[in-house]
């Protein structure tokens, strides 16, 4: 019973390692992923929820953005004295819907409902740390209520909550009693974590705006349930852990150059390092995992140019940290990332805009190691040779 408790507890401990390694999601519109999420000093959009919730009092009427993003990662690792294996987990789409309300009083509603934290990973079935992973999909949702008010012309604040919803699966072949066997992994935590943020933002000039934006972190509690293929045996089980995603704190810019161009800069700071100790649990065993995450930092720069009375082009470049330091997971093989992006935007009337985005996201080669799985603990010496994402969307904002 104790490889079994031990072979439940590393598919459980491999899941919230990937969500940790720094793939956090960023879109909450098309218009704000193609400029890198460089948009805390001025909403563009019903975005702001996300982004920065005191600038919702940019929207002077009622705003609505709903549209969805792509990804699609794709990544190659080598394990020492091995064949390279290839990482292709498939598309994913991912929707967001934005909405901010002017009230009285200077005061403006929002609420955002968006994916916060995701990834997905696939491997042959036949690579060499099928006992960790084989195929693993993580998805959370966050419905993001916020209330912003505007002190003065310039000078605005906002606080929100976060109810967030967090889901995992995963499939891998760990070893018990001597025999490949075959798991499945799924829980969730019932959207009963709540979290919150707060925002500023203050106007220097008619041109030129400063944001600041804290995000708490968040206690998911999350229940799963594990399946294994072992004859004669009662294998399957419930299995649960508390885990602590981390707070960040995000400062950016957003400068009018000329009536045409507009730049926008932001660097956020993650504290995965927070996460020291995770403990997993099935019944009345207990497993600590020690951790040994670092920060993170994402530094984004975003343009915009007016080039018709209709149109603008939209460009950001992107540079994240990786947080997995000495030990990553085959969940998502973490390394520092590069994000280019692109888009366009289209005005069709007044009131109605069209916005499109495409990022390409290159992840850098890394030596490291990893454990193969607890009931075999051999530390295993491999390379992400390299790694790459595409990811597209579409953004429809309505201005009643």
């Amino acid at each position: 019973m104790k490889s079994l408790i031990l072979a439940i507890f590393v598919g459980v401990a491999g899941v919230e390692m990937a969500a940790a390694s720094g793939f956090g999601l960023y879109q909450a519109s098309a218009r704000s992923s193609a400029l890198g999420g460089a948009v805390i000093g001025r909403a563009v959009d019903a975005s702001a929820n996300f982004h920065n919730p005191a600038t919702l009092a940019d929207l002077t009427n009622i705003t609505v953005t709903a549209g969805f993003i792509t990804e699609h990662p794709r990544g190659r690792l080598r394990v020492e004295g091995g064949p390279a294996a290839t990482m292709d987990p498939g598309l994913f789409w991912l929707p967001h819907f934005q909405v901010a309300v002017p009230l009285p009083l200077d005061f403006t509603f929002g609420l955002g409902l968006m994916p916060e934290y995701g990834l997905g990973s696939a491997y042959d079935e036949s690579w060499a740390l099928k006992g960790n992973s084989i195929e693993t999909t993580v998805m959370s949702f966050t419905l993001n209520p916020n209330l912003a008010y505007a002190i003065t012309e310039d000078w605005s604040v906002a606080a929100g909550f976060k109810f967030m919803y967090f889901d995992f699966e995963q499939f891998s072949h760990p070893t018990l009693y001597g025999a490949r066997r075959e798991q499945r992994l799924k829980g969730d935590n019932g959207m009963s974590d709540i979290s919150w943020q707060v925002g500023t933002r203050y106007r220097l000039l008619d041109n030129l705006a400063f944001g600041l934006v804290y995000k708490a972190p968040t206690e998911v509690h999350v229940k799963g349930s594990s399946q294994m293929d072992v004859p004669g045996f009662p294998t399957n089980g419930r299995a649960e852990t508390r885990m602590r995603l981390p707070q960040s704190i995000t400062a950016g810019f957003n400068w009018d150059i000329t009536e045409k161009w507009h730049l926008g800069g932001a660097v956020a700071w993650t504290e995965w390092s927070s996460i020291g100790v995770l403990d997993f649990a099935l019944g009345s065993v207990h497993k600590p995992i020690q951790l040994k995450w670092e920060d993170t930092w994402r530094v984004a720069v975003g343009a915009t140019w007016d080039f018709a009375d209709d149109w603008s082009a939209l460009a950001s470049y992107v540079f994240e940290t990786d947080c997995s330091g000495e030990q990553i997971s085959t969940m998502l093989p973490a390394t520092d990332r590069h994000m280019l992006s692109a888009g366009l935007s289209w005005r069709f009337t007044e009131n109605l805009e069209f916005d499109l985005a495409y990022t390409i996201i290159l992840m850098e080669g890394k030596r490291t190691h990893s454990t193969g799985e607890l009931t075999d603990p051999t530390v295993y010496e491999y390379r992400a040779i390299r790694g790459i994402c595409h990811a597209g969307g579409f953004s429809v904002t309505y201005r009643f």
